[in-house]
């Protein structure tokens, strides 16, 4: 127990380091004014494809690198004993790279439409698309768990929206601009595109359970709508996949000796929370002292029975 919380404590510096790294070059490069690792869509296609990869772990603030870190520090502690130390880095190299291709593509696009050289010419760059998709994992991991115990209507399935709906916020009172509301999109994107459809698992390769559906991302008074519009499309695209998944896996049936059968860390994990949290309602319900059968209201006593005086 001790060699792995070491070997997290290592994986969790590792990659802390390399955001403190980046930020101190940044702020090196910014003297000479130079935008080398932050993501410029025309230096992309001129060749500067890194880019795509050192924006995520650039930071102009350095108050953003501690907010990332600490949010790494969180998602180390929850993801990477289930997931395992590979699974989580390539996590974390695979969102921040689609998020920033994503961004690209949708700049592009945007030239092409508005003419907007700015589109192609700005630089911009943050860790706030890994940050998204570290929520959605924690969503996909821990959804019912209880944020604040003040506000026990407030669950990590709950964090996703709240990102979004935080980055329009931002934007509408000039905190942030544009970029940083497409950052946080490509984020919960690339994250939910990857852990549904893509991440190898001990079951097979992605995740079609509700709990990670299109439609949980949604208020639950919104999801009977989404479901209708988008239940069409992704049964197509999960179909298509689980079949492609289903053909490259081995027909266990043809064996004849006994296989033990490994559980889905994830599903494992949803298991014991909520199981967790039945024990603890039953023992709060132990806890209270019910008032026995046997027992009587206060203030009422069976009368002793009088006998009945004799006539003389």
């Amino acid at each position: 127990e001790y060699g792995k919380q070491w070997y997290q404590r290592r994986v969790r510096a590792g990659v802390s380091g390399v955001y403190l790294v980046l930020y101190l070059i940044t702020e090196l490069l910014h003297a000479n004014n130079s935008h080398a690792l932050e993501l410029t869509p025309a230096n992309v296609f001129t060749g500067s494809v890194w880019q795509l990869f050192t924006a995520g772990f650039t930071e102009n603030y350095l108050f953003c690198v501690v907010i990332n870190v600490a949010l790494l520090a969180l998602s180390n502690r929850f993801l990477e004993p289930v997931w395992g130390t590979m699974e989580y880095i390539k996590f974390i190299c695979v969102i921040n790279t689609a998020t920033y291709s994503l961004n690209l593509v949708i700049y592009f696009v945007g030239y092409i439409a508005l003419r907007e050289e700015s589109f192609l010419y700005a630089p911009f760059c943050g860790g706030h698309g890994l940050a998204a998709g570290i929520l959605v994992g924690l969503k996909q991991l821990i959804p019912d768990h209880v944020m604040i115990r003040a506000v026990p209507a407030m669950r990590v399935r709950h964090l996703p929206l709240g990102s979004f709906l935080m980055a329009v916020l931002m934007m509408l009172m000039r905190v942030s601009g544009l970029r940083y509301l497409t950052v946080v999109i490509g984020g919960l994107a690339s994250s939910w595109i990857y852990l549904r459809y893509f991440q190898v698992r001990d079951t097979g390769r992605g995740d079609f359970s509700d709990a990670l559906s299109l439609a949980s991302f949604f208020p639950e008074s919104a999801q009977p709508h989404v479901i209708k519009y988008s239940t069409a499309v992704s049964s197509v695209v999960d179909g298509m996949l689980q079949k492609r998944h289903a053909s490259k896996t081995v027909d266990l049936s043809t064996f004849s000796t006994n296989v033990n059968i490994i559980a889905d860390p994830v599903s494992e994990r949803r298991r014991q929370i909520a199981l967790q949290a039945l024990n603890e309602r039953l023992q709060k319900s132990e806890d209270v002292d019910w008032p026995s059968s046997d027992s009587e209201p206060e203030g009422e006593s069976n009368p002793e029975p009088q006998t009945p005086e004799k006539v003389v």
